[in-house]
């Protein structure tokens, strides 16, 4: 810094020096036509001793304004850079801060859903051991001998309505841990359906259904397994009728779906779940309000394993659904799991 302050202050000098001579040669011998006051040595003397300080000095003030001035400039830059770093850092702050109080309202609510579910679970167990074990110990009585052949339908009943649960449960596990093991064959759905009809008819005429089917014909048969998908239709229809009042449709339907793929599902006029409570109910432990309300309570099992079913065949569940006006929820097949054959019966 200080050799290019020397080098500035000795250019600026010497042209200074230059001027001053060049003046005083104008003004004495051009003007004045004095040469005996012309002295250029003492002119040159004293120029060059006045002008080279005050030209450092105003050199280096002006090199010292200078370096000041972008000492500044990258002050300024660094306060801005670090302003900019702060905001960043607070705002990254919320959102740590919101997803946290997002994740501690999710934990909450996971937790009350499992302590429900918990809840009914234990009470959809407890009631047909209680059965059973009821039942066996009359059974062992000879005052109830003539109730015995009642007796063990009750108890065979009740065992199969536990060993279900149980298989449900075992089945949300498989699906939850990524081991269901597909065993696939070529399914017709039309025969299904109506495999599927036949099995809840009982339960569709106990409550005065009204049980319909429109199935478009030619649909392609689907590659799957069979005992899954048959499950996946009998929990939707379960639902459907364990919510439908006297009098109300349970309509099974199956027609081509998106991206030349096959549709197939459950449409109801039963309570109907509202939109914000729809999400809950393919998740694990899900009721909804209406379900945990209704005397018919689910155990939340049965739309976690249809989703997890259907996703493993590669296909998508959705719901669409209005309080009060019933629900429907569609299954979709990817195109992949279509035979190409079609069959030209109608269902």
């Amino acid at each position: 810094m200080f050799r290019e302050k020397l080098i500035a202050t000795l250019v600026w000098a010497a042209a200074i020096v230059c001027a001053t001579m060049l003046v005083d040669f104008v003004i004495t011998i051009l003007i004045l036509h004095d040469s005996a006051a012309y002295t250029p040595l003492v002119t040159f003397w004293i120029s060059t001793t006045v002008t080279i300080p005050v030209t450092y000095g105003l050199i280096s003030g002006r090199v010292n304004v200078r370096q000041a001035r972008d000492a500044l400039a990258i002050a300024y830059a660094a306060a801005q850079e670090a302003r900019a770093e702060a905001q960043n850092a607070l705002r990254a702050v919320e959102e740590a801060r919101a997803k946290a109080e997002t994740d501690r309202v999710a934990a909450i609510e996971a937790s009350r859903a499992k302590s429900e579910f918990l809840a009914n679970m234990s009470h959809e167990l407890r009631t047909p051991l209680n059965a059973i074990l009821g039942f066996s110990e009359a059974l062992s009585s000879s005052i109830f001998a003539t109730k015995r052949e009642e007796y063990a339908g009750l108890i065979h009943a009740s065992g199969t309505h536990l060993l279900g649960l149980v298989n449900d449960l075992l089945d949300l596990s498989r699906i939850e841990a990524n081991k269901v093991e597909l065993r696939d064959e070529v399914i017709s759905i039309a025969d299904l359906c109506n495999e599927c009809l036949c099995i809840v008819e009982p339960a569709v005429t106990q409550k005065a259904l009204v049980l319909t089917a429109h199935i478009d014909a030619g649909l392609p048969d689907v590659r799957g397994d069979r005992r899954a998908l048959r499950q996946i239709l009998l929990n939707l229809l379960s639902n459907a009728i364990k919510f439908s009042a006297a009098g109300a449709t349970v309509d099974v339907f199956a027609h081509p779906g998106l991206d030349d793929g096959l549709a197939f599902g459950v449409r109801d006029e039963g309570l109907g779940i509202s939109e914000d409570e729809q999400w809950r109910m393919f998740e694990r432990f899900g009721q909804g309000r209406h379900d945990i309300a209704s005397t018919h309570k689910g155990t939340g099992l049965g739309l976690p394993i249809v989703k997890g079913l259907t996703e493993a065949h590669g296909g998508k569940v959705a719901m669409k659904s209005r309080l009060g006006e019933g629900t429907t929820v569609t299954v979709w097949f990817p195109p992949e799991r279509l035979v190409v054959q079609r069959r030209s019966g109608a269902a």
